[in-house]
């Protein structure tokens, strides 16, 4: 993947964005002779790190675009801002995810449910790290709220304590309404590198769909 250098940078801090060691950076661009002579515009390489085990099958097999965009835009960060932490988001995803993994874990029956709830939710973090990357590029400062600058809350999680069967529909239906965002978004935002994130994302949110419709119809028969 290709990454542009941006004022203040080093390889030193790319690395560490990116989940790097300065050798696996150096490795991906022989070219640069010396690392310590790299200026903001200037396009290096960034290696392909898949996610740890066993988490790669809770996404597409394709990489991630660059978080980049046109220039800062504070309409399209408050676009996004819903996508980041309002009531349809990553970060609710996350917890209704990571909630629904600790109730199915304390059954037997459902442990193969709790760590795909898991592996989603691990998932969904990496899409919540673009998002707020990408707002930060839009001018914004990605804190935890809306485009309306409403905080998230936790009365945003579909709980459904115990009942693991409505735990999966409200998964189903969470995703299904975090796709038609998302396309509504990438119609609205006119920066070609916000809507191939937000289309790349899109890939990773039907795969969701399609385990968790599985998992319905294996242990709920319907």
């Amino acid at each position: 993947m290709d990454y542009t250098v941006q004022p203040g940078d080093s390889f030193y801090i790319i690395a560490q964005k990116h989940g790097l060691s300065l050798e696996e950076l150096q490795q991906a661009n022989p070219q640069i002779q010396n690392p310590t002579l790299i200026f903001p515009g200037q396009v290096i390489k960034l290696p392909d790190k898949p996610c740890p085990q066993p988490y790669e099958k809770y996404r597409v097999d394709e990489p991630y675009p660059e978080i980049k965009v046109l220039g800062e835009n504070p309409y399209y960060a408050q676009l996004l801002y819903d996508d980041y932490a309002g009531q349809v988001s990553e970060l609710t995803a996350i917890m209704q995810y990571v909630h629904h993994h600790m109730q199915m874990d304390t059954h037997p029956a459902w442990r193969e449910v709790a760590a795909l709830q898991e592996g989603i939710s691990i998932i969904e973090m990496k899409h919540l790290e673009m998002l707020g990357e990408t707002i930060l590029l839009l001018g914004g400062n990605a804190r935890y709220w809306d485009g309306c600058q409403q905080p998230w809350t936790p009365l945003f999680v579909s709980y459904h304590d115990f009942d693991f069967c409505a735990q999966l529909r409200a998964d189903i239906q969470a995703e299904e309404e975090a796709i038609h965002n998302y396309r509504n978004h990438i119609q609205q935002i006119q920066d070609p590198y916000i809507q191939a994130l937000l289309a790349r994302i899109i890939k990773d949110e039907e795969h969701h769909l399609r385990l968790f419709r599985d998992s319905l119809a294996k242990h709920c028969g319907s």
